[in-house]
C-alpha cells in the first residue's frame, strides 16, 4: 500500500483536532503552571503575623520617618509614617522602594577583607613625612563620621576629607514668603520633601534654571534663563551691575529683572538659594547647634578640604561610600594620589562607583540592612538624632566602615551610636518624639535606656531651639571652568538629578521610562542630529565616556542635560562645555 503525502497531511490534521478533544494538552499546560511556580529560586511569599515597624530612611540626608509593614520578620510594603514632626508622612520613590535595595543585582557580594586591611597597614607604615593617610568620608556628621575623624587623629599624618558641606547651616522654609532658586530642586528631593510640601502654601517660589525641571514647573514662577549665567541675575538683583547688563547676559528682559528685585524687595522674608551673590533676608537661614557627643570624642581630626592636600601626596585613600552623598570627581581625587603603588579601599555597595577605581571594594550593609545615624537635614532648624533602625539582617560577608578604619587606626571597637545616645541624653534638652502615642516628651523626662529603645522603635530627638543664635549665611561652591571655543565643545551641561541609589524596579523604570533619565544617559533637543536611543561618546576637558542619548523637546538647543552617575561625573560639573558625537 502506498501511503501519499495528501493521507500524511489528513492523519497530521486529524491527530491535532484530536487532541483537542482530550485532556492531554490541558493538564499538561496545569502541570506546566504548577512546575513554573515551584522552580528553585522563585521566592515565596512570607508567612506569619503582620505588623508594623519604624524606622528612618537612611537613602539621603533628609531621614524621613518610615512605617514598614511587615509579614514576619520580613517588610513587605514602606509608606511615609504620619504625624511625624520632621517628615509629615511623606516619602519618596526611592523610599518607598527601599525595602528592595538588598537585592539589587549589581551589588558587591564578597571582597578581600583581609589583603585590603593588610594593604592599609602596610601603607600607613610605608608613608612618608610628606604623605598622608586620608578618610574620605561622603556624608559627614554621622557618628560613623566622628569615628572617622578619631582614627586620623590617632594615625600618623592622617586626614579626614568631606565634601564642602556646613551642617552648622539650616534653612527654615516656615519663615520665608519668597523663595529664589538658581537650579535647587526645592520641590523634587532637596531637604525633607514632607516639610517642603508642608511649608509650601506659605511662600511664593521662583525658581531661575536654562530648563523647566519638575521643581520649575511647580513654581510660581520660572525664569528661563541662560546657563551659567545665574551669578550674573544674582549680581543683577543686589545693585551690583546694572539691570541692562545683567538682562543681556542672562537673556531676560531688563523689565523682568527690575520687576523680580520689587518682588524681592516687598514680599520678605527672603530665602535665596543656589547663590552665594545675593543675600536672603529675615532669619530664613538660622545657626543650628551641633549634637551633643562624648567629651572623649573631642580628640579628633578637623574637616580638611580635598583641594588643599599637595598633588601627589595621598598614599592610603579609605573611601566610605556606604551611604549616598555629594560625589566627589575621581579625577580631583586622582591626582592627589601618589605615584607608586598608592593604596585604595572603597567601602561601598557596588562597583560603579569609586569601586571602579580602587584596588580593594570590600561590601557594605544597604538600607535597610544596617543601623546608623542620620544627620539633620538642610531644612531642619534643629539637630536632631534618629536611627536607621534595620529591617533586614545584613549578610555575614558585609564589612561595617566604621569599624574597618578604627581597627586600622587602632582604636577599640564600642558601641558608637549608644555613646552618643547616652551623651544626648546627658545633655538633657529637646525633646522626644515616640510612634507608640505619636507625642513629643521632654527629654530630661525620659530615663537613658528608654530614650535608646525608643530610638531603636524609630523615635526622634529634637534640639530645643537656639532662640539666641545668630544669623547665619549659606554660602555656595561655584566650581571655576576653563574657557574652551565653543566650537570645540558646543554645550553646556545641565545636571538632571542627585545620584541615589535604586531599587531593582526604580532601576526598570530608567531603563522603560524618560521620568528620570536613567544611569549614563543625556538629554537633547531633538535638532541635535541624533536618533532617541543611540548610542553615543559625551566628552568633556576631563575625558570621554558612552552615553545612551534621550531626545527631549524641553532641553534647549546648545544645553546637554546630563544623569548625575558616577562616570559622568567624573568628567564635569553643572556648567561645564561639553560635546556629544555618535558612537
Amino acid at each position: 500500500m502506498k501511503t501519499t503525502r495528501r493521507e500524511i497531511m489528513l492523519f497530521a490534521g486529524g491527530s491535532a483536532v484530536g487532541v483537542l478533544f482530550t485532556p492531554a494538552p490541558w493538564r499538561l499546560l496545569t502541570d506546566t503552571a504548577l512546575w513554573s511556580e515551584n522552580w528553585p529560586g522563585i521566592p515565596a511569599p512570607a508567612r506569619g503575623e503582620i505588623r508594623a515597624r519604624y524606622t528612618n530612611c537612611s537613602l539621603c540626608t533628609a531621614g524621613c520617618a518610615v512605617r514598614a509593614r511587615c509579614v514576619g520578620d520580613q517588610p513587605v510594603a514602606l509608606s511615609g509614617a504620619g504625624g511625624h514632626p520632621l517628615s509629615h508622612g511623606a516619602l519618596c520613590a526611592f523610599g518607598l522602594a527601599g525595602h528592595h535595595l538588598p537585592y539589587i543585582p549589581s551589588r558587591v557580594k564578597q571582597g578581600p577583607v583581609k589583603e585590603a586591611a593588610a594593604a592599609v597597614a602596610d601603607g600607613i607604615a610605608k608613608c612618608g613625612p610628606a604623605e598622608y593617610v586620608v578618610t574620605l568620608d561622603l556624608r559627614p556628621a554621622r557618628t560613623a563620621s566622628w569615628t572617622y575623624r578619631r582614627a586620623m587623629a590617632a594615625v600618623k599624618n592622617g586626614r579626614y576629607v568631606t565634601p564642602a558641606v556646613d551642617s552648622s547651616v539650616a534653612v527654615d522654609l516656615s519663615k520665608a514668603r519668597t523663595v529664589l532658586s538658581f537650579g535647587v530642586p526645592v520641590l523634587d528631593g532637596w531637604g525633607t520633601p514632607g516639610n517642603a510640601i508642608a511649608a509650601r502654601p506659605g511662600f511664593r517660589l521662583i525658581q531661575a534654571e536654562p530648563i523647566e525641571s519638575r521643581t520649575a514647573s511647580m513654581a510660581d514662577q520660572w525664569l528661563r534663563i541662560r546657563p551659567g549665567s545665574e551669578d550674573t541675575l544674582a549680581q543683577g538683583l543686589a545693585g551690583q551691575i546694572a539691570h541692562a547688563a545683567a538682562a543681556e547676559g542672562t537673556g531676560l528682559a531688563e523689565r523682568e529683572i527690575a520687576a523680580l528685585a520689587a518682588q524681592l524687595e516687598q514680599n520678605g522674608p527672603v530665602l535665596v538659594l543656589g547663590s552665594s551673590r545675593l543675600e536672603s533676608t529675615g532669619r530664613t537661614i538660622v545657626s543650628r547647634r551641633e549634637t551633643p557627643v562624648p567629651a572623649e570624642w573631642q580628640k579628633a581630626a578637623p574637616v580638611t578640604d580635598l583641594a588643599s592636600l599637595p598633588d601627589g601626596s595621598v598614599r592610603v585613600l579609605i573611601i566610605d561610600e556606604s551611604a549616598p552623598g555629594e560625589y566627589l570627581p575621581w579625577k580631583a581625587i586622582e591626582k592627589k594620589l601618589v605615584a607608586d603603588n598608592p593604596v585604595v579601599v572603597a567601602l561601598a555597595w557596588s562597583r560603579e562607583g569609586y569601586g571602579r577605581h580602587a584596588q580593594h571594594v570590600l561590601p557594605v550593609g544597604v538600607y535597610p540592612e544596617v543601623a546608623g545615624d542620620i544627620p539633620p537635614a538642610i531644612d531642619s532648624v534643629a539637630a536632631t538624632f534618629r536611627l536607621s533602625v534595620p529591617l533586614v539582617p545584613v549578610p555575614e560577608a558585609c564589612v561595617k566602615p566604621e569599624e574597618f578604619v578604627a581597627a586600622a587606626a587602632g582604636l577599640p571597637v564600642t558601641d558608637t551610636l549608644r555613646e552618643r545616645a547616652d551623651a544626648i541624653h546627658k545633655a538633657a534638652r529637646g525633646t522626644l518624639f515616640t510612634y507608640a502615642d505619636t507625642k513629643s516628651v521632654e527629654l530630661k523626662d525620659v530615663k537613658a535606656d528608654d530614650f535608646w529603645k525608643a530610638l531603636n522603635a524609630g523615635g526622634c530627638w529634637i534640639d530645643a531651639p537656639d532662640d539666641k543664635a545668630p544669623a547665619a549665611r549659606l554660602t555656595t561652591a561655584v566650581a571655576e571652568l576653563r574657557p574652551v571655543e565653543e566650537s570645540d565643545l558646543p554645550l553646556v551641561v545641565v545636571l538632571s538629578h542627585e545620584l541615589t541609589p535604586g531599587s531593582p524596579i526604580l532601576s526598570k523604570l530608567y531603563q522603560e521610562s524618560n521620568l528620570r533619565l536613567g544611569p549614563n544617559c543625556v538629554a537633547l533637543h531633538p535638532s541635535c542630529g541624533l536618533e532617541d536611543g543611540a548610542k553615543a561618546v559625551f566628552e568633556t576637558l576631563l575625558g570621554k565616556c558612552p552615553v545612551a542619548v534621550t531626545l527631549d523637546a524641553g532641553i534647549p538647543p546648545g544645553l546637554v542635560q546630563v544623569s548625575a552617575s558616577p562616570a559622568v561625573l567624573d568628567l564635569c560639573a553643572s556648567g561645564a562645555r561639553a560635546k556629544v558625537g555618535r558612537a
